[in-house]
């Protein structure tokens, strides 16, 4: 079946299928979730576990390597981590790619079932399939009053939270600040010595007093009562009337040892916007929902929330939203295509200097970009950044095909054929060369889209996007091309005033005279074996060494420029909150001063504490967020005993991501001893700070939490009839407090809360004076039967892989490429002390330098696959397998002209470098640079088919094939120029992989037109001289 004469027959089927593709693509556009990168969901599972006023050592011990070690043995897990710190345990369960994180769930929470011995007071472990993006808030919303914070938490809780939630979209929405209700049972510690009541006794009496118990069922008649003993507590007098003991004078009634009353949890953090408290909102989306729908229905529940609470002092304000930079990103794309767009059309015009020609290609962008939006609903994607890219480029490419059919159409109507004829045979006879070059195309994309790491989540929104529009731009340029020039490819007046300008201006007496050249300077190389192998081993070996001294500096993935900051504080050990919030609060009222700032919030807590800087629009471009980047990093230095460091907030989560700007190394140091890790440490940062171009070496240990450790006579405590953990218990419920069960308050769960009168233990000193009831009756203090030793405890302590771990991070600046940062790390630092280490204890590079060599493992797998895959499909189309190793003699000529325009690119933009994203761009040109050697192979095949000699087929398919192939070249450049040059959010993304495209098919053209007939003609030659045939 011949298509084109098929579609040049049938006009109206034919529109009515164009038709059909539009309307149905627009459809898909408006049901396609628009969101600001492709959905990663790493295979991570957490489990976390509260364990209040416990110290990281306890936490461990107690907590985390019980939960650890039942983990061990879940199916899939790659890799452990665990970090154990003041009143809470986490552990991190990272397993291969491409598990089912559901399964794995399940998995872990049968595991968990097994673990015992876990501590009374400690909370249930919580188990959560980690989605790194769907955990990422999309928005912040912060609700500022003068009213008490506390008071208006149970609104926020209660009110404006499940307003959110309600949203279609939202997964979850996060509340933070305030402190949330609790029922305090405030002990009279001396009356409950009189009486002879220790803290646990009472606390037993208080859960035992305060659950509801099952009884049975009683079935009478044809009825059946479920029996129930209701004991819960469900209001304070109940709570107060509770007999803890008796004793000789009667019943002891919690009220008569103790206040009851409702209170406030004392706050672990606090919230501030511009310096003022507040409480915030993070809103977070569910997987798949559109961003930008979402945040609409968001800031209209804003808007309802003002209105309802006005004049009652609660004020909602967004103060992040995520959409900006999405709007800004996809408004840069869509001006681009525009440009893009013209300027492909405007090259077009030039060459042909025909409107009508023009408008049949032009009918090509349209339709392949619109129809592409069915491909990418179907396949349940999304719209973003990457994808948004993807159809940028394409807007360069989905011509391509169009060009070549429409200028051989050209060709064989100079020739004197009617509109008809010229049609049906210039579309049939480089039907084959134009599957081919589309086939080679998306076979560079078929190993990306089964790449499951992240790199592969990442491309594979691309590689949807290009893939489809180039396989649709096929159906068009062989159905709708030549259906449409049959019937409007007419010369007009307007045709020939064209012709007249571009004749007067000597613009085709001059591509005539480059033709002559080029074919007189190609006979010339063709004359000589001698010559013609020198010439491409010289060409060959210039090319390599160029691409090898120019190879740009290596990075994992683009940071994007966010105007969003971060200044994360490190504190020194044993600062309690009200001292931190003094800190931050100095650091406020600086940058209350700062002009570029358009506001900014503070999350104030003991442990990491962090501002978070929104800059303001006019200074958010990359000069200007490198000043204040540089500007907001001297105002944060200078505090005593704290390290400050800022960092622009990166678009990609990454581990490792910069402090100060620069490249992080991190060095993870395993073993047993906190003592000897310390020690390795130490010697890793020391030779690390020797290497050039390190600007400091942080570590993630800190021994130096200041501690009052109680040392137990267990001799003396056993005497007086005091178990070791009866003593334990009752030091923390006086000092710290401890649980004593729920409190259901109009189906609020409030925690029972005993703990001594806070007044008592003001100074360190009270510790000692605790009083101890004997079973004997007598009371002695705690110094009469334990030490009081002061001393520094670790801020927390991390696991890997069940061992102690402690990780080192070695900043250095960004003018150092990661990779050799990484190989000097390796060379000078780490094989010189791992040839040092003690039995049981390792050295090794991690974070981002693990992730980029897994990437470049994948996708240089990748790219060796899709050449094999381009080579296959060559050899199955040409039906030989000789062919196809002359066309791809074109590639690595294209990498080297990719390497040098990324390079130079590089030199005067620091920030475009060889990430992952732009060596997606040179997997993406093996596919396409080979389009044009096969243009010319497959023109010279047909002439010699036609009774030319190979060498004369040869020299007149360059002839034939100069002007589209300058037509293709030059129409996807200028397509995709302006995602290099273009200035704007989501800019910085586009440019590497621009860059690499660019350069690739501008060397690429020029390599192809010359060395691609050079060793083709030897390849005859060599032939010729096997067989002692002349062909």
């Amino acid at each position: 079946m011949n298509l084109p004469r098929s579609c040049v027959k049938n006009p109206v089927t034919t529109m009515v299928f164009v038709i059909l593709a539009v309307l149905f693509g627009l459809i898909s556009l408006y049901r396609i979730p628009v969101q600001m990168k492709p959905t990663i969901d790493r295979p991570v599972i957490t489990v976390d576990t509260g364990y209040k006023g416990a110290a990281p050592l306890e936490v461990e011990e107690e907590v985390t390597k019980g939960i650890e070690k039942r983990l061990t043995s879940v199916e899939g897990l790659s890799r452990m981590t665990s970090t154990s710190q003041e009143g809470r345990s986490r552990v991190i369960l990272e397993f291969d790619w491409g598990t089912n994180k559901n399964v794995a769930r399940l998995d872990v929470s049968e595991k968990l079932g097994l673990v015992r011995n876990l501590p009374d007071d400690s909370d249930k472990p919580i188990v959560k399939a980690v989605n790194s993006d769907s955990q990422r808030p999309i928005a912040w919303i912060m609700l500022k009053t003068d009213l008490p914070l506390n008071n208006v938490l149970m609104v926020a809780d209660d009110e404006i939270r499940p307003k959110f939630e309600r949203i279609d979209g939202v997964g979850s929405v996060r509340l933070y600040g305030g402190s949330r209700r609790e029922v305090r049972v405030t002990m009279d510690y001396e009356a409950m010595s009189a009486r002879g009541i220790t803290v646990r006794s009472l606390r037993d009496a208080l859960i035992k007093e305060n659950q509801n118990t099952k009884g049975g069922k009683i079935d009478e008649g044809k009825r059946r009562y479920a029996v129930r003993t209701i004991g819960n507590f469900t209001n304070i007098s109940q709570l107060k009337s509770v007999i803890v003991a008796r004793t000789l004078s009667g019943p002891v009634y919690l009220r008569d040892i103790a206040d009851v009353n409702f209170d406030y949890a004392e706050p672990s953090r606090k919230i501030r916007q511009n310096g003022k408290p507040a409480l915030g909102f993070g809103i977070l989306r569910k997987t798949g929902a559109n961003t930008v729908a979402v945040m609409k229905r968001v800031r209209k529940a804003i808007k309802e929330v003002n209105i309802r609470y006005s004049g009652r002092d609660i004020r909602l304000k967004q103060v992040y939203d995520e959409t900006k930079y999405i709007d800004q990103s996809r408004n840069l794309v869509i001006n681009n295509i525009y440009i893009g767009g013209t300027l492909a059309v405007t090259i077009l015009l030039i060459f042909l200097a025909s409107i009508s020609g023009i408008l049949v290609v032009g009918i090509a962008i349209p339709v392949a970009v619109i129809a592409t939006f069915i491909f990418i609903f179907i396949l349940d994607r999304s719209m973003n950044i990457i994808s948004l890219a993807g159809l940028a480029f394409a807007v360069g490419m989905v011509v391509d095909n169009s060009i070549v059919v429409l200028e051989n159409i050209f060709r064989h109507k100079e020739m004197g054929k009617s509109s008809w004829n010229a049609s049906i045979d210039g579309a049939t006879e480089v039907w084959g060369a134009v599957l081919a070059s589309t086939l080679t195309t998306l076979a560079v994309f078929i190993p990306i889209i089964f790449l499951q790491d992240e790199s592969g989540q990442l491309f594979k929104d691309i590689a949807i996007a290009i893939s489809a529009a180039v396989g649709i731009s096929l159906v068009v340029s062989v159905t709708v091309v030549p259906m449409l020039t049959s019937r409007f490819l007419k010369s007009s007046q307007l045709d020939n005033f064209l012709l007249k300008i571009f004749t007067f201006l000597q613009l085709y007496a001059i591509g005539r005279f480059i033709q002559r050249a080029y074919i007189s300077i190609l006979r010339w190389f063709m004359r000589g074996v001698l010559k013609r192998i020198c010439v491409v081993l010289l060409i060959t070996i210039g090319a390599v060494l160029i691409a090898w001294k120019y190879f740009p500096p290596i990075d994992y993935l683009p940071k994007g420029n966010r105007n969003l900051f971060f200044v994360f504080l490190r504190m020194p050990p044993g600062l309690n909150l009200n001292k931190v919030d003094g800190i931050i609060n100095k650091l406020e009222k600086k940058f209350n001063k700062l002009e570029e700032l358009d506001r900014f919030f503070a999350v104030i807590r003991v442990q990491r504490p962090i501002i978070g800087l929104v800059a303001k629009e006019k200074f958010s471009d990359l000069k200007s967020m490198r000043k204040l980047n540089k500007k907001l990093f001297r105002m944060v230095q200078g505090i005593p005993g704290v390290r400050a460091f800022v960092t622009q907030a990166s678009l990609f989560r990454r581990r490792g991501s910069g402090f100060i700007g620069g490249i992080n190394l991190h060095v993870d140091i395993t073993g047993n001893s906190l003592q000897e890790i310390q020690r390795i440490s130490g010697d890793v940062g020391e030779s690390a700070k020797k290497l050039k171009g390190v600007r400091f070496v942080n570590s993630s240990f800190d021994l130096g939490s200041p501690e009052l450790q109680v040392h137990v006579d267990r001799e003396k405590a056993a005497n007086l009839g005091i178990s070791v953990s009866e003593l334990g218990d009752l030091v923390e419920t006086l000092v710290n407090g401890t649980r004593a069960g729920l409190f259901f308050d109009d189906g609020e769960e409030l925690n029972i809360i005993l703990r001594d009168q806070t007044t008592n233990f003001l100074k360190t000193q009270q510790l000692s004076k605790i009083k101890i009831n004997e079973k004997s009756g007598n009371i002695v203090e705690l110094r009469d039967i334990a030490e009081i030793r002061p001393a520094l405890g670790p801020t927390k302590i991390e696991h890997i892989d069940r061992d102690r771990s402690l990780s080192i991070t070695v900043n250095i600046g960004e003018d150092l490429p990661l990779q050799i940062a990484i190989d000097r790390m390796k060379e000078k630092v780490i094989s010189p002390i791992r040839k040092k280490l003690p039995l049981g204890y390792s050295v090794n590079v991690a974070g981002r330098a693990k992730d980029l060599e897994r990437t470049w493992d994948s996708l240089k797998w990748s790219f060796l696959l899709a050449l094999f895959i381009t080579y296959l499909l060559m050899a199955a189309l040409f039906e030989a397998w000789s062919y196809p190793f002359i066309i791809m003699f074109s590639v690595p000529f294209a990498t080297t002209g990719g390497i040098l325009l990324v390079s130079f690119v590089n030199s005067i933009e620091s920030s475009v470098k060889m990430d992952t994203l732009t060596m997606l761009g040179f997997i993406i040109l093996t596919g396409i640079v080979v389009n044009n050697a096969i243009l010319l192979v497959h023109q010279s095949l047909n002439h010699f088919r036609s009774g030319m000699k190979m060498k004369d087929a040869i020299l007149e398919s360059c002839k034939d094939r100069m002007r589209p192939i300058f037509m293709t070249t030059a129409t996807t450049v200028f397509g995709m120029l302006p995602l290099v040059t273009s200035t704007g959010s989501g800019s910085e993304l586009y440019r590497g992989l621009g860059s690499a495209v660019l350069g690739g098919l501008a060397t690429s053209a020029l390599f192809t037109l010359i060395l691609i007939p050079v060793i083709f003609s030897l390849w005859v030659d060599l032939v010729s001289k096997v067989t002692r045939k002349k062909i």
